[in-house]
């Protein structure tokens, strides 16, 4: 898809409270072995776009530590291209650090002579989505530009933060607003757009006199409102998990974790790959005594004792006489022998050794911050 580059937007992704305090959720670990941005760069390496920027709003580091280099997402690294996009003057001002002023100061990718549309995709949704099908129904509708969006229930409960809209007749969106809590079904906008790219120009230059400090869904929300040009509307009917706080985090990790063992198609399959960076570990050293299930262990674990409906990334410890229950373990995390834990997400580099019990009530989950000794 040399006529499309996509840009990954990391300004409009959500955050998932006590665990996104110190990184971006972009770069969150999920399913013991992904990060979230994983799933958005997969769904474009697997739709074959190899122009790829990364909008990043803050807690640099650990994307790039994680992404490293293109090699790992590109199909085609020689032809494609792979950039960050820092705002570094939005740094030193937080109230100006928005992905609209990002654009502006890495607007390279307009200028490249063989893409003609722009395609922004959103982090903190899981799904499988094919973006050339996505790109050309926008490219039939004959309209500037056009948003993803899905028909989703309790959607005061799950999608709060997001925008709902109204589909016309002609699949154009006829109204914007934010979802309400007393929203059941309706239509939510995926956070994902496409512009033909003289008409994302001919955006930048119009917000330049309305407000330095539109965003993106300002924007869309502005053309839908006062322009000239209809927003066309393509439905995604396909599965969709989103991550809007803690407990969505653990429940969607729960949720996923049965399909990610199983190669559920509606998120998982060997002709729709889950791409992320790779780490030298050896498989995990179960011990004699050991007793595991229903979870999923990454490389490098080691386990001698109980493991029940729970997910453990790289590098963690499970001595013999210990127990981990419903719960969320990050990488290095030691359990010593005696301890129980039940309903815990435990942040990287944590050793429990001293508190025998460790255990969320029915509705609450303990979050363990990172390097912390219990």
């Amino acid at each position: 898809m040399k006529n499309t580059v996509a840009l990954i937007n990391l300004y409009s992704t959500p955050e998932f409270g006590l665990l996104t305090e110190k990184r971006p959720a972009a770069s969150t670990t999920f399913l013991g072995r992904y990060t979230f941005i994983d799933f958005a760069l997969s769904n474009l390496t697997n739709s074959g776009v190899d122009n790829v920027g990364i909008m990043i709003k803050n807690y640099s580091r650990s994307i790039i530590k994680h992404i490293r280099s293109d090699n790992a997402y590109l199909k085609n690294p020689k032809t494609g291209f792979f950039q960050w996009m820092i705002h570094e003057e939005g740094f030193h001002n937080p109230f100006l650090n928005t992905d609209i002023n990002n654009l502006r100061a890495n607007d390279y990718f307009l200028y490249d002579k063989d893409s003609k549309y722009v395609l922004f995709v959103p982090v903190g949704f899981v799904m499988k989505v094919d973006y050339r099908k996505v790109v050309e129904e926008h490219i039939k509708s004959n309209k500037k530009v056009s948003v993803l969006y899905s028909e989703v229930e309790n959607a005061g409960k799950d999608y709060l933060g997001l925008n709902k809209i109204t589909i016309n007749a002609l699949g154009n969106v006829q109204k914007v607003d934010k979802v309400d809590p007393k929203d059941k079904t309706v239509f939510i906008s995926l956070r994902t757009y496409i512009f033909d790219k003289d008409y994302l120009k001919e955006c930048l230059d119009l917000v330049k006199n309305i407000s330095n400090v539109y965003n993106m869904a300002d924007l869309m929300t502005y053309i839908q409102r006062y322009s000239n040009y209809e927003i066309h509307g393509i439905k995604f009917d396909g599965a969709l998990t989103y991550v809007n706080s803690l407990e969505k985090y653990y429940e969607a990790t729960m949720k996923l974790k049965d399909n990610l063992e199983n190669l559920n198609e509606d998120y998982f399959s060997e002709d729709w790959k889950i791409y992320t960076r790779t780490h030298d570990t050896r498989p995990v050293l179960y011990g004699p005594n050991c007793d595991v299930v229903d979870s999923v262990v990454a490389n490098g674990c080691s386990v001698y004792g109980k493991v029940k409906n729970s997910v453990l990334a790289r590098n963690v410890v499970v001595e013999e006489g210990a127990t981990v229950e419903d719960s969320i373990i990050f990488s290095d995390c030691v359990i010593k022998s005696g301890v129980h834990l039940k309903k815990v997400v435990s942040d990287k580099l944590c050793v429990f050794a001293n508190k025998n019990e460790v255990c969320g009530a029915k509705n609450e989950i303990i979050y363990v911050p990172q390097g912390e000794k219990i």
